[in-house]
């Protein structure tokens, strides 16, 4: 299973299938769980709400579904897995 969440990424909410989150930013709260700020995107391209959305709800597939994976925004290549990088006071991809 995937465990990773970067900028740039969309979801799919499988109940509203017509709506995709895009991942604006991502932090570890303080509890040190990751959490991801999304942009609620129409199919006809209008920037909807923001909303924040626990990472690991984000990767539950019965949830939520990647798409656009081969269109993210492109990270450092310092980032590995279980690395983070910051970026526009946020982190760019997390992985736990």
């Amino acid at each position: 299973m995937r465990k990773q969440v970067s900028i740039g990424e969309r979801y799919r909410d499988r109940s509203a299938v017509w709506t995709q989150w895009e991942v604006q930013r991502i932090y570890v709260d303080l509890l040190g769980l990751p959490h991801a700020i999304v942009s609620g995107v129409s199919g006809i391209g209008d920037d909807m709400e923001r909303r924040t959305i626990a990472c690991p709800t984000l990767l539950d597939r019965r949830r939520f579904e990647l798409v656009d994976e081969g269109e993210t925004t492109a990270l450092p290549p310092a980032t590995r897995p279980g690395n983070t990088h910051r970026a526009r006071g946020g982190l760019a991809a997390i992985s736990f």
